[in-house]
């Protein structure tokens, strides 16, 4: 078994550390763990590969595992975390607004969001929200009934990562 007790680096962070990761998994040396989101904030665990090796995780406490990081890093073998795809709401901005009412919207999003305590990933003009079942669809489209005209909600699959500096918890 190998023993982790720090992270590397990350190698959607670092260039040269991709470069090295491509070179290694080019020649069959490279090795994942895929983990949930949840478990990515866990500091011990024991996890196997995909190609069998047993993997014992003791992380710093408040660690939060990012999908990419190197947790063993030696000549004949690298191992990388990856998080599991899971399923999100898609909150999209119309672009069509003044820039008063977007401000407003997003004032009001943000509010609402907030109150349910749960996490966001932002890029360009769409919020990205964890769900658990399709219901939780309906439940965001009624709380957003009143914007239905500056905001488009959606669902799909995707590797969510919360904005960092941002402390939220989650309600399940």
């Amino acid at each position: 078994m190998i023993t982790v007790d720090s992270v590397i680096g990350n190698i959607n962070a670092d260039e040269r550390l991709n470069e090295e990761y491509q070179t290694l998994s080019k020649n069959g040396l490279c090795e994942k763990i895929v983990i949930s989101r949840m478990e990515s904030q866990r500091v011990r665990m024991r996890k196997t590969t995909d190609k069998g090796t047993d993997v014992g995780l003791i992380l710093p406490q408040g660690t939060v595992l990012r999908n990419g990081d190197i947790i063993h890093m030696a000549r004949d073998k690298m191992i990388v975390i990856e998080l599991e795809p899971e399923n999100v709401a898609v909150l999209s901005l119309r672009s069509d607004e003044e820039d008063h009412d977007l401000f407003a919207v997003a004032v009001k999003i943000g509010h609402a969001l907030g109150n349910l305590h749960r996490p966001i990933q932002v890029s360009g003009e769409k919020i990205y929200v964890p769900i658990q079942a399709e219901s939780e669809i309906e439940l965001l489209s009624k709380i957003f009934e009143p914007l239905h005209d500056h905001l488009e909600i959606s669902k799909t699959k995707i590797v969510f990562e919360p904005e960092e500096g941002i402390r939220t918890h989650e309600h399940t």
